[in-house]
């Protein structure tokens, strides 16, 4: 069969709906890696391991595998509610459909009875993951709550998990934490107080004197556990941590700039379902995508003209 303008624009338009498709179902998978900070992050956020007391680790990872943490990182301390993001990790992949359904309000309000049910239905969800992620600093002595790890081996674990499909009820109940825990503990201080912070998992031991979060931000996630209250922990995180802007502002529009570009049908399909903090990133991966479909289309028609191809094509 020989190629017309008809058949091609066939072909093609047949691929360009494929194309899109999968760009819809990817749409989770790009969301992840906002998270994390594909995109410019718009303030650079440092930390200074020397200001933080000795009674604080702290572990700051970018996303591109940088890591500046205190001398004390690698001590294996309480994990409290922090071991959380371990066990939840593991039954959403691994456990029965009613209980991953309720892995996100055990992260937002960091409930100790779920955590206790599913530990103790699954024995082998927080061993597996230490081995799964190699937590070397991570330990488990047979109950979620007596776990031990490090702020290195969280900000690891973390900076890999929010990347994963299958963990975003993690993700999401970290950036909408409670804020007051089912306990009644307020979730409110340590790294989640850093501007820009995306969302946060906290955890308390039961006399209130070890205190640990981690948080997401913009191109890192930042892990701190300290022998101290929760007022400490934020004192030592924000002695040390500063954040200063990246880049100058954008400039003024011109006056003789173009139109505002028009959302077309995809955006205005996918970019609802978007948390709104992403969507200016959401919106550009998708132009970007439709502008590279519309220059192929392009080509591929000036090829066909050129070669002097009859038919009609609603592509051409």
């Amino acid at each position: 069969m020989g190629w017309t303008r008809g058949t091609c624009a066939r072909w093609f338009t047949g691929k360009r709906t494929k194309f899109f498709g999968m760009l819809k179902r990817a749409l989770p998978v790009l969301v992840a890696s906002l998270v994390l900070g594909s995109a410019p992050a718009v303030a650079a956020t440092t930390l200074d391991p020397a200001a933080v007391a000795a009674r604080t680790q702290v572990t700051l990872r970018y996303n591109n595998g940088v890591v500046v943490s205190t001398a004390n990182s690698h001590e294996s301390r309480p994990a409290l509610s922090l071991v959380k993001l371990y066990l939840g990790y593991w039954v959403l992949h691994h456990g029965a459909p009613e209980d991953k359904a309720r892995v996100e309000n055990m992260i937002r309000y960091s409930e100790d009875a779920t955590a206790s049910d599913l530990d103790r239905k699954y024995p082998q969800a927080i061993p597996e993951v230490i081995g799964q992620f190699g937590l070397n600093e991570t330990h488990y002595p047979g109950y979620w709550g007596n776990t031990t790890t490090s702020t290195e081996d969280l900000a690891r674990f973390t900076s890999i998990m929010v990347g994963d499909p299958v963990a975003q009820p993690i993700v999401t109940g970290m950036r909408t934490a409670a804020p007051v825990a089912a306990d009644g503990y307020k979730q409110d201080y340590g790294t989640s107080r850093i501007p820009g912070i995306i969302g946060t998992k906290f955890g308390w031991s039961d006399a209130r004197d070890v205190n640990a979060t981690v948080s997401l931000g913009n191109g890192f996630v930042i892990a701190a556990n300290t022998y101290g209250s929760a007022a400490d922990l934020t004192f030592d995180v924000l002695r040390a941590v500063r954040v200063t802007p990246d880049g100058a502002p954008s400039p003024a529009p011109r006056p003789d700039a173009p139109a505002t570009r028009q959302p077309s049908q995809l955006e205005a399909s996918i970019l609802p379902g978007i948390p709104v903090q992403f969507r200016d990133q959401a919106r550009q991966f998708i132009r970007n995508a439709e502008d590279q479909v519309a220059a192929t289309q392009a080509q591929a028609c000036a090829a066909l003209a050129q070669a002097g191809s009859s038919g009609s094509s609603q592509a051409c």
